[in-house]
């Protein structure tokens, strides 16, 4: 039940698309909330990057204006020479989004190196499993934090 409510969330937040890129999600005071939302956005950067390695991308970014990488997003085309995100992302934002999209970029490496003939993921489900990899490592900062 709690993996199909995570799911759903997880879903939900996939269906913003590139809204994920705007800011850092907002901070709920609820701790469990804020955890979740947070690993929905970390999810979806990932898996940004993991689409971009599936595709043959080398582990470089480049940067595109809003409507360019909306209509590759929508379309699923974007150029497999990089990793796109937005432009208009800050000198701040820009290696937090190229971290997380690096970590997702890393995964599918790993996936693709130890399954040669993996068949093309759901993209849309694909910020699933980092979700939960996000998620796994904040429960286990918590209960360090509490032990």
């Amino acid at each position: 039940m709690l993996k199909s409510i995570a799911l759903a969330a997880v879903l939900t937040a996939v269906s913003a698309g590139a809204a994920a890129h705007e800011s850092e999600p907002q901070v709920d005071p609820d701790p469990a909330l804020a955890a979740m939302r947070y690993c929905q956005t970390l999810g979806i950067r990932a898996a940004w990057g993991a689409q971009a390695r599936f595709k043959g991308a080398p582990a470089a970014f480049r940067y595109v204006d809003r409507e360019r990488l909306r209509a590759w997003f929508m379309a699923d085309d974007a150029p497999p020479d990089a990793v796109y995100l937005l432009d208009e992302l800050t000198a701040d934002d820009r290696p937090l989004y190229e971290e997380v999209a690096l970590v997702g970029w890393k995964r599918m490496d790993d996936w693709l190196t130890s399954t040669p003939e993996m068949q093309q993921p759901d993209w849309v489900l694909l910020p699933v499993p980092f979700y939960y990899l996000c998620k796994d490592e904040k429960n286990a900062e918590r209960n360090s934090m509490t032990a």
